[in-house]
């Protein structure tokens, strides 16, 4: 074996498990409001009043989404959950799911706006992330 890879042995695994591991927590944190808000969340009609572009390279573009609470108040809330292509475009009536108890947390209703979907994603990615590393790791000591 050569030992001048020896400690990269060490650091690779472990950045994969950290990686994977945020992957993971974002999968769940992201499924975990969806499903709050598939259980307990009211659906309104809404009305997108624009696109919030994020910071970075990723551009992901949130809706910002107006709609009345069943008590009459007018909300204006940013998606947690942003894509791109953008989902919807300003203007575009849409309908709406929100948390009674915080109606600032609103998302897109369907299954791709409450998150499902993306939260598969990232907890399937996050969980190969996970186990590639150390199976890479353990065969190499093998």
């Amino acid at each position: 074996m050569d030992m001048s890879i020896v400690p990269l042995l060490g650091i690779v695994p472990l950045f994969g498990i950290v990686v994977g591991a945020v992957f993971v927590g974002a999968g769940i944190w992201v499924m975990t409001v969806g499903q709050r808000l598939r259980r307990h969340g009211v659906r309104v009609p809404g009305v997108v009043v624009g696109l919030r572009r994020s910071r970075g390279g990723s551009r992901l573009y949130y809706p910002t989404l107006q709609f009345q609470t069943v008590q009459g108040s007018v909300v204006e809330a940013a998606s947690d959950l942003g894509s791109n292509p953008p989902q919807v475009r300003p203007g575009q009536q849409v309908m709406v799911v929100y948390d009674p108890e915080r109606p600032q947390r609103a998302r897109l209703d369907g299954v791709g706006g409450r998150g499902v979907l993306l939260g598969v994603l990232f907890l399937t990615v996050g969980a190969i992330i996970l186990v590639v590393p150390l199976v890479v790791a353990v065969s190499f000591w093998l």
